[in-house]
């Protein structure tokens, strides 16, 4: 019995709408799986502009913050640091493999490098280091420590902008701690935070053009 119907080649290539098709699958994939980088430089630019904005506020007339701006400036960083480790977690969530045991390693490179932190900030104040002096060097410390992480997460999940903002975030503390007391909290405030604000605007904006 034969049939005049052509038989589907299984060797042939797919035509131009299903090679399509793939690619905006794969496209999509790595969407899901890599880090906004709009959510985290918001976050970012948001906390640096509202806690150190509150530091500077209150610290130009003799030089000393408010518990009360102290306090936001804390709530606020750790709010953006959280919702970091949650936002990669959840990102990375279901990829398996070796993936999934580097983006383990890196959740827990964050309160490793935070408590290493901590250490030398002590170290310098039993040093006899001055209330300054700590200031500076507990602050660029933890924007370089921060910077780094991201711009590891940036090579990690090949995400530019995650890059891009690490390295805005290292290079912002350390313009910082040269710019001297209290006017490093306003570097930190307008420079990082709205810097950072800006560079969410900037990713969304492509992401959306991207998607058109």
């Amino acid at each position: 019995m034969t049939t005049d119907e052509p038989r589907p080649d299984a060797d042939a290539a797919p035509d131009l709408a299903d090679a399509l098709a793939i690619i905006a699958a794969q496209r999509t994939l790595a969407d899901a799986t890599r880090p906004s980088g709009a959510l985290l430089f918001g976050v970012w630019g948001a906390a640096w502009l509202v806690g150190y904005g509150a530091l500077w506020l209150t610290s130009r007339d003799d030089g000393d913050a408010s518990l009360l701006a102290v306090a936001v400036a804390v709530a606020m960083g750790v709010v953006a640091l959280v919702v970091t480790i949650a936002h990669t977690t959840h990102r990375t969530r279901g990829i398996a493999g070796a993936s999934a045991r580097e983006g383990a390693l890196y959740g827990v490179a964050w309160p490793v490098a935070f408590v290493a932190q901590s250490m030398i900030v002590g170290g310098l104040a039993q040093a006899g280091a001055s209330g300054e002096v700590i200031s500076l060097a507990a602050n660029a410390i933890a924007a370089l420590v921060v910077g780094l992480l991201y711009i590891a997460g940036g090579l990690l999940w090949q995400a530019t902008s995650m890059y891009v903002l690490g390295a805005w975030m290292a290079l912002t503390g350390a313009a910082a701690a040269l710019a001297g007391f209290p006017d490093s909290y306003l570097v930190m405030a307008v420079a990082g935070g709205g810097g950072l604000l800006v560079g969410a605007v900037v990713q969304r904006a492509a992401t959306v053009r991207s998607r058109a």
